[in-house]
């Protein structure tokens, strides 16, 4: 059987997001089968696989595929048995939900705020890959906006205006953002992670596309803007890039396995009953391969 040819393609929005039938990720996929996954993520950004009851292993051997695995800064939400697996999930590894006052679950609530994977790292994380193992039927569906759209559709004054402009990210500001959070005085052990600077416009290193590179949750400001209009300036393509236009929801199923690719995309979760509704999601996310190229 010629693997390649039984993969069934169909769009999941006009702008980004694709479906991908008839592959198995349970077993090792060829080098073909990889290239297929390559060319349509890079065409959709966001690539939807559904019914692959895949094992963490199977998981983390799916990833490489794609490069190395990051270990996340967060020692909390790491599985015990694969340090590549980062817990997305308000249940521990015992089983029980995480009480509400730990830092832990104050985290996973930053989740909920659009955000792109590692932007706090020199070189942010090349894609991710989620696993839905234990998902829910009201709220906590997940976002993805298309920084590359959003960007083309900028007025030329508005593209000129932010083209050489360079963001502060800071992995403690996502921290900040939590007044709960705020307020714990241990707030869980974490790898130290200096501040990092990365240009407002990137361009893709594949597809040679212009994008807005903003994540929220990390974004201090812009260098050489005061505060008041830094924020004001990051706060107007935020709402920008939000508009439905541009965002594909992604309504869970269990073992749905969704990749995005972070370098022109960012993503949120819905808000959801986390004190009493269970969600299990396990993601491997992809080492970045170079420094974002300023636009």
């Amino acid at each position: 059987m010629n693997e390649y040819r039984e993969i069934e393609v169909s769009a999941l929005h006009p702008k980004i997001g694709g479906k991908l039938d008839g592959i198995d990720l349970q077993e090792n996929i060829s080098d073909e089968v990889r290239e297929k996954i390559h060319e349509q993520w890079m065409r959709f950004m966001v690539l939807v696989f559904p019914n692959q009851a895949i094992s963490d292993e199977q998981h983390i051997a799916f990833g490489r595929k794609f490069g190395e695995l990051e270990v996340h800064p967060s020692v909390a939400h790491r599985s015990s048995r694969n340090k590549e697996i980062y817990r997305v999930s308000n249940v521990d590894e015992a089983g029980e939900i995480i009480p509400q006052e730990t830092a832990s679950w104050q985290y996973l609530n930053l989740t909920w705020l659009w955000h792109t994977d590692s932007s706090f790292r020199q070189i942010p994380s090349l894609g991710s890959i989620l696993h839905g193992i234990e998902t829910t039927r009201s709220g906590g569906n997940t976002l993805f906006a298309n920084l590359c759209e959003s960007y083309e559709a900028l007025s030329d004054s508005q593209k000129s205006e932010i083209q050489d402009l360079w963001v502060i990210h800071d992995h403690d500001y996502i921290l900040s953002l939590s007044p709960e959070l705020s307020k714990i005085p241990e707030k869980g052990d974490y790898t130290p992670m200096p501040q990092v600077r990365h240009p407002l416009v990137r361009i893709h290193p594949v597809t040679q596309r212009k994008s807005i590179f903003i994540s929220p949750h990390t974004m201090v400001g812009i260098e050489g803007m005061s505060e008041k209009d830094g924020r004001g300036l990051l706060d107007e393509l935020i709402e920008h890039a939000t508009q439905e236009k541009f965002v594909y929801k992604h309504q869970w199923q269990n073992d749905d396995i969704v990749m995005w690719d972070n370098r022109c995309t960012m993503h949120c979760v819905e808000p959801y009953d986390n004190t009493t509704t269970r969600r299990i999601m396990h993601r491997v996310t992809i080492v970045g391969e170079e420094k974002p190229i300023p636009g």
